[in-house]
């Protein structure tokens, strides 16, 4: 199957973030399997549909796709290795777990692959944190190899997923 998505580079807001490609990729791949169709989904197509939507807007999942996008990086500024900082962590997967909550598991060079739940909300008010939050500068403080008691404070004890050894708690942070 071939997607065909607009290509705006620049500044916003005309511009499409990382972010947006992970959203509209969910959303093509969505309704081409709802809609049982290999056919080639054109841009035209996808809007006139209602896929894509005819001016960007900042929803409840792309707060998630911002998340994805920003951890695995920006191919403008990374390489393709499925993180911004291959030496501290590798994105292998997520998992939603509640509105305005992620579960990132993130495989670490010393600790083997761990569960961390970010918000994609904010925290006080609820409401969707604006695309550009810069998760993966959080992160990458959190996994500091030299203050590693940042990352075991937010530990939960005893919990553990059926993808990882640990389970950390970050949904607190700004």
């Amino acid at each position: 199957m071939l997607i065909e998505l607009p290509h705006r580079p620049g500044a916003a807001p005309t511009s499409l973030g990382s972010w947006w490609y992970v959203g509209a990729l969910r959303d093509a791949a969505r309704w081409a399997a709802d809609n049982a169709t290999t056919d080639v989904l054109t841009l035209a197509g996808l809007t006139a549909t209602g896929v894509l939507p005819d001016e960007v807007e900042i929803t409840w999942d792309d707060g998630l796709d911002y998340v994805v996008a920003d951890l695995v990086g920006d191919p403008y500024w990374h390489d393709p290795a499925a993180t911004v900082a291959p030496d501290l962590y590798h994105l292998v997967g997520f998992d939603t777990r509640d509105r305005g909550v992620v579960r990132l598991y993130l495989a670490l060079p010393a600790r083997g692959t761990i569960g961390m739940d970010v918000a994609t909300a904010d925290p006080k008010s609820r409401k969707s944190r604006p695309v550009g939050w810069w998760a993966s500068t959080k992160l990458i403080a959190l996994l500091n190899p030299d203050a590693s008691e940042s990352l075991e404070a937010l530990r939960v004890p005893g919990a553990v997923g059926p993808h990882c050894g640990g389970v950390y708690d970050a949904t607190a942070r700004a």
